[in-house]
Parts: C-alpha cells; structure tokens; sequence
C-alpha cells in the first residue's frame, strides 16, 4: 500500500542526485556522459557498473541489476522502499506527511522514540567513562592505548551498574515499552528493570544517517561473554547493519 504520494516521492528522488548518492558507497569515475565503478551487488575485477546523471538511474552490463535512486538504496542498506524515501527525505530536508495507516504511524513512532533512547544512551555512557567512578575502564583504555580523539571520535563509553541507565531514562521521560524496544534494558521474572550493559566498555552502532541504532558491550576482565550486542529490534537488524557504516561508506 502506497503510503507516501508519487508527487512527495518525485519530490524526494528529485532532490537527491545518484551519483552523488552512489559515490557514497561505489567509487566512481566518469566515462563519457556516465559514471562507471565496481559493482557492489557481486565480485568483478573490471569496473560494469554504469551510472547516468542523465537519467538517474544505475545499470550493471555484469549482473544486470539496476534502477532508481530508490531501487539501490534499498538493495545496498537492505531495507524497503518506504525506508529509502524516508532516508532520502531526511537527507535533504523534506518533511513527509504522517502515515496514514494507523499500525505504521505506531510503527514509526515507536521507532523514533527508541532513537531517542539510543541517542541518550550514548551520551550517558560516553560521559560515564570520564567519572572518578571509572577508573577501572580507564586503566583499560590506558593500556589499549585508545586516545581520547578516538574515544569521541567513536563516542566509545562505559555502562554502570545493575539499573543505573533505567533509572536515567526514567527520569528524562522514556517510557518502558521504548526503553525495553531498545534492548538495553531487560525485565526479570520479578518485574525488576535491569540494564542489559553492566560494567562494559560501550561502542555505539551508527547507521549511514549516523543515528545510533544499536551498543556493543565488551568486558574488561576475562569474564564471559566477553562481547554483547544489541538484539534486533524496531530499529536495528544484524544483518544490514554495519559497524560505524557512516564513517567506512566512501566518500
């Protein structure tokens, strides 16, 4: 079901160029009137991958995929059509119209909020490394010999203990069904709201928008597991997702 109308999709594809779209993950050179690259659909050592600023569209002579704007975004972030409109709306300023369909309209505003709560989440861990009450994942950074241009660079933090960042987000004004669609918080058999990062040096996960969609804990000891990541969620898949994907797409 269409939920956006072809005037405000014509608008967003209009305003985002291609080549400057695919540039940001193919390397491209201009040949002629198109731009040619490495396909990124499949493995090739000759460059078949086609781009016209022409007709906006891309084309690969060695897979044969091929499409809009819209049609490769969708294939290289692996998400839906929707998605892409939306993603490339942000991109360029545009506010779409609120989703008509009552599911989705809960759907998105769940999804908002649960950024929020990452958003936070990130910063209060961030900051948390810097406390007095830190030290031991200081020590830790000392001998990893990270500086601190990389620990804000990467917004690296450390999480506290038991319920510290529930009892944070309560107090900002998340509600339980965000916090918990967050997965950084789980609820025991005797309803108790624990953090699910304890004691765990922390590394956000950015999507291409650069919006925090998911953590990375590890340990600072030899305690098991060493690694917890965020399980999937309303905003978050493991398999589309890509450490810190902002900063590796090219550019």
């Amino acid at each position: 079901m269409q939920r956006y109308s072809d005037e405000i999709i014509d608008e967003v594809r209009q305003t985002n160029d291609i080549v400057d779209i695919i540039s940001q993950y193919v390397h491209l050179k201009r040949s002629g009137r198109n731009f040619f690259g490495l396909c990124p659909f499949h493995n090739e050592k000759s460059p078949s991958f086609s781009v016209s600023p022409d007709r906006q569209i891309f084309h690969c002579f060695g897979c044969g995929v091929g499409g809009n704007v819209f049609t490769f975004l969708t294939k290289i972030e692996g998400i839906n059509f929707i998605e892409a409109v939306q993603m490339l709306a942000e991109r360029s300023n545009i506010q779409l119209p609120t989703l008509d369909n009552k599911a989705d309209t809960a759907k998105e505003l769940l999804k908002s909020k649960v950024y929020k709560v990452n958003e936070y989440a990130a910063n209060y861990y961030h900051e948390n490394l810097y406390k007095p009450e830190s030290k031991i994942a200081q020590e830790y950074i000392k001998k990893r010999k990270l500086t601190n241009e990389t620990l804000k660079s990467f917004k690296i933090g450390f999480s506290g203990k038991f319920d510290e960042l529930y009892k944070e987000l309560k107090k900002q004004g998340f509600e339980e069904k965000e916090i918990l669609e967050s997965g950084l918080v789980n609820r025991n058999e005797r309803g108790q709201y624990i953090d699910r990062y304890r004691n765990r040096l922390m590394f956000p996960i950015c999507d291409v928008r650069g919006k925090v969609i998911a953590f990375g804990g590890r340990v600072l000891d030899d305690s098991k597991p060493k690694y917890i990541n965020s399980p999937e969620n309303v905003v978050y898949s493991k398999g589309r997702q890509l450490f810190r994907a902002k900063r590796c797409k090219k550019r």
